[in-house]
């Protein structure tokens, strides 16, 4: 991504009425998001994602500032904002109902989450550095606070790789939504086609979750109550 001390000036240009400059900022943004997942940020030009918005190219300078802040808007944008650190709940069943149904809620928006997916892939791939960002600001701080919330759920001072794996899989319980929509849409299309569909599926990822949660903290007390006997059979053998 080219460096943001060589952006051009934005032009002056007169604010246009509020409906008209949303909606000439929302066709830019979604011309953006289909062109940079299909062709990648450098290959990408400002001229044809506004030809493809059917706006003047000064109008990417106008919104965005420039190319790089069109390229971070339709990176993050489109998702919703991502929830801050200190807003993250202090309960772990709290905790868990938010972080799934903040993975579920765009899924409200259709293809649009395909060409998400898309972007974020190609992210991954040539990388312009936005997703070590939200790795580094979002993604790791949220996987904290779980990890430390299911420490306290099973009275542990630090994290096994257990409780890792653990707060992982609750993720992934969201994840397979995305990185499985073709799957989803192919085998059972209803789980989020509506939104009375997608409510219900986002309550039994909540409770599938929690049972996860019930299940290890089992695993472990069964796990204690056999290293326990394992001990006291052990003393009591005579030598």
């Amino acid at each position: 991504m080219p460096d943001s001390a060589s952006r051009s000036p934005r032009p002056s240009m007169p604010p246009p009425p509020p409906t008209e400059g949303a909606q000439a900022r929302a066709r830019l943004l979604h011309a953006a998001l289909r062109l940079f997942a299909e062709n990648g940020f450098a290959k990408a030009s400002i001229r044809d994602i506004a030809q493809a918005a059917g706006v003047n190219p000064a109008s990417i300078s106008y919104y965005f500032g420039d190319k790089n802040g069109l390229y971070r808007a339709a990176f993050t944008e489109p998702m919703g904002s991502p929830i801050a650190v200190d807003a993250w709940p202090d309960t772990l069943p709290a905790f868990i109902e938010l972080l799934i149904q903040s993975f579920m809620q765009p899924l409200h928006e259709g293809d649009l989450v395909e060409l998400c997916m898309r972007l974020h892939f190609r992210e991954m791939l040539d990388p312009t550095g936005l997703w070590q960002q939200e790795l580094e600001c979002e993604i790791k701080p949220a996987h904290a606070a779980l990890v430390g919330l299911l420490c306290k759920e099973f009275g542990l001072k630090t994290a096994d790789d257990d409780v890792h794996r653990l707060a992982m899989a609750i993720t992934a319980l969201a994840l397979q939504y995305y990185v499985g929509r073709d799957v989803v849409q192919a085998v059972r299309p209803g789980l989020t086609a509506t939104p009375r569909g997608l409510a219900a599926t986002t309550s039994r990822l909540v409770d599938f979750a929690q049972f996860m949660v019930d299940g290890e903290r089992q695993r472990r007390a069964t796990a204690r109550a056999a290293a326990s006997a394992k001990k006291t059979s052990s003393s009591r053998t005579p030598e």
